[in-house]
């Protein structure tokens, strides 16, 4: 999805979200939400006095399958950009990974990456290879592919394929968006290794401003307690979350989902939204 919007507004950073209220007027039925839905930005540019933003997006839920429907020059209201950005300041090279509509993030920082010419690496991996976007949208950033069931690249984990390609040139930066335990998995690997980590977190956002609390991370270190991912992330430094706490949390809602519950919205977090 292409938005227009003012020249002035933002400019947003990698690593940043908008959030936009979907009413049942946009979609010409009874659907609409009550809640606003977070898109990651996955692009944004500037000519004269327009600008416009890149969202990505998977038609999951029910909202998002109602925006399919939206008309070019619908107006829609957005609040942005908002979040934490990823960090421009790090170690070269940077390992850039994204793990299924986690991708979204990641197309606009290779993109402002090697616009201001930094080193960096894209490692991308799906569950299947119809779910991966064409690795020429990450051009010029060079890009290995990893599937879980092999149908494209390495057969497996995409962080088992940064490992692999770690013994060839050790990154000095890791940043990544993706499922938890892709992220916690990563996390570890990362800090076992005394390299930077950080990482977009997943939850599931109401507000988008750290009113409404859905959105809590258990936190590690000092803070303890919980932070908001709207507020305090998405981006975070893997050394600010409590990645125990976050599995065990992880797994209780597996189970809810499992056994017919699951998020009141019906949805999966900042990711339907990608």
């Amino acid at each position: 999805m292409i938005l227009a919007v003012p020249a002035a507004w933002g400019p947003p950073l990698p690593g940043q979200f908008i959030s936009l209220a979907i009413s049942p007027r946009h979609t010409g039925g009874p659907e609409g939400s009550l809640l606003r839905r977070p898109f990651s930005v996955a692009g944004y540019s500037k000519a004269g006095g327009r600008a416009r933003l890149s969202l990505l997006y998977a038609p999951v839920g029910r909202v998002t399958h109602r925006m399919v429907l939206l008309e070019p020059g619908t107006s829609l209201d957005a609040l942005g950009p908002l979040g934490r950005p990823f960090p421009l300041e790090f170690q070269e090279p940077a390992a850039l990974v994204a793990g299924g509509r986690g991708v979204a993030p990641m197309l606009f920082l290779a993109r402002e990456l090697t616009r201001t010419g930094r080193r960096c690496k894209v490692f991308y991996g799906a569950k299947t290879a119809y779910q991966l976007l064409p690795p020429e949208r990450f051009h010029p950033a060079p890009v290995s592919l990893a599937t879980d069931d092999g149908t494209r690249g390495r057969k497996g984990p995409v962080g088992e394929l940064l490992d692999e390609e770690s013994a060839r040139e050790r990154p000095g930066a890791v940043f990544a968006c993706g499922p938890e335990p892709m992220l916690a998995a990563l996390a570890r690997w990362a800090l076992a290794r005394g390299i930077d980590c950080h990482v977009s977190v997943e939850a599931v956002f109401g507000c988008g401003l750290g009113l409404c609390g859905g959105c809590a991370i258990p936190a590690a270190g000092e803070r303890r307690g919980f932070v908001w991912a709207c507020r305090e992330g998405p981006v975070m430094d893997a050394r600010e979350v409590d990645w125990d706490a976050w599995d065990r949390m992880h797994a209780r809602d597996l189970d809810r989902r499992e056994g017919g519950g699951g998020s009141p919205s019906g949805r999966a977090g900042k990711r339907e939204a990608r």
